[in-house]
């Protein structure tokens, strides 16, 4: 699985690679002679000066890590000056140049004074002519007990492990260590954890903010409906109301008699010689006060009519000197339905 992983994460894009793995912090020892060391911090691409540190200097230490990276991995880098390193270049076929620092391995006794044992060395590509089909390579060389004093020296300083050896000024990345570390230790990124729980956190938000959206849609929808409602069951209550007053109506129009009918009925009972001055209804109770020439006769007539009952004079019955007809004032009750 890590052959698997380191092969995907190589196959990455330069652009992506950064955002799974970075640099980590680098304390940067570049030994300008045998003694003097200028020390330097690297991070997050920025470079901070602490100052110079002597060799073999008696109670002297290093103390440039910043606080904050105090118990947290960093990256020690022993950086050579030019004149410390044997530098030299090669032609080399082009067929070795993906094999080219353990070609270099292999001729390094013939190429340089030192057996491969003796010494640390790394060796890059700077040219490719595809004309001759030859590669220039780039090869630097130091002896092993250059580097080992200056770690011994290093160590009594307080510098346990050195991850890195470069060479300054060197036109590519030079790692004479390369043997027993890597070119340059990375960290696993944080940002794509930070995506992954920003995506999820995103993932479990849209949904509620999307149903919380809808139940603000639901309800509002809602309270439409009941502003509606409430306006149809007011439209609702004013017609059964009016239906209430319309019947009303009609029940009292079937219940009490109408003038009109009245005088129609009486019309038709009533001699021809008999008038009417005054007719009063009220209720069902109907009085009407007139002249008859026979108003005895006229009690008989209406209580033979089934729209009239109890009948009576409600006054005694006088003569008019003038003409010699009754004067009569009578009371019935009205049994007349409304005429249908």
């Amino acid at each position: 699985m890590r052959w698997w992983g380191e092969g995907l994460f190589n196959s990455l894009p330069d652009a992506l690679r950064k955002l799974f793995r970075s640099d980590l912090p680098c304390l940067v020892l570049h030994l300008r002679d045998a003694t003097h060391i200028d020390v330097t911090w690297q991070q997050d691409g920025k470079t901070q000066t602490c100052g110079e540190f002597l060799l073999g200097e008696a109670g002297s230490a290093l103390d440039c890590v910043p606080a904050s990276m105090a118990g947290k991995p960093y990256q020690v880098e022993l950086r050579l000056g030019k004149a410390q390193v044997l530098h030299l270049q090669r032609h080399f076929p082009e067929a070795v140049k993906d094999n080219l620092r353990q070609v270099v391995g292999y001729q390094l006794d013939r190429l340089t004074p030192f057996s491969v044992d003796n010494v640390l060395f790394d060796a890059h590509q700077v040219q490719h002519d595809k004309a001759r089909k030859e590669v220039l390579a780039d090869i630097h060389v130091v002896p092993k007990h250059i580097i080992d004093r200056l770690l011994r020296q290093l160590e009594e300083a307080g510098i346990v492990q050195v991850h890195s050896l470069s060479v300054a000024d060197a036109a590519s990345h030079v790692n004479l260590m390369q043997d027993q570390h890597a070119a340059r230790a990375q960290g696993w990124s944080m940002i794509p954890l930070y995506c992954f729980i920003g995506a999820l956190i995103l993932s479990l938000l849209a949904p509620l903010a999307y149903k919380y959206r809808r139940v603000e849609q639901i309800d509002e929808a809602l309270a439409g409906l009941r502003q509606s409602s409430a306006a149809q069951l007011a439209i609702r209550d004013k017609l059964m109301a009016a239906q209430d007053a319309l019947k009303f109506l009609e029940e009292k129009r079937k219940t009490s008699p109408v003038a009109l009918d009245v005088v129609e009925k009486l019309s038709d009972k009533i001699p021809s010689d008999t008038w009417l001055e005054r007719l009063t209804l009220g209720n069902k109770v109907l009085e009407i006060r007139g002249e008859s020439g026979k108003a005895l006769s006229l009690i008989d007539t209406l209580e033979e009519a089934p729209e009239f009952s109890n009948v009576h004079f409600k006054s005694p019955v006088t003569r008019n000197k003038d003409n010699g007809n009754d004067r009569f004032h009578i009371e019935a009750t009205v049994e007349v339905a409304h005429a249908q």
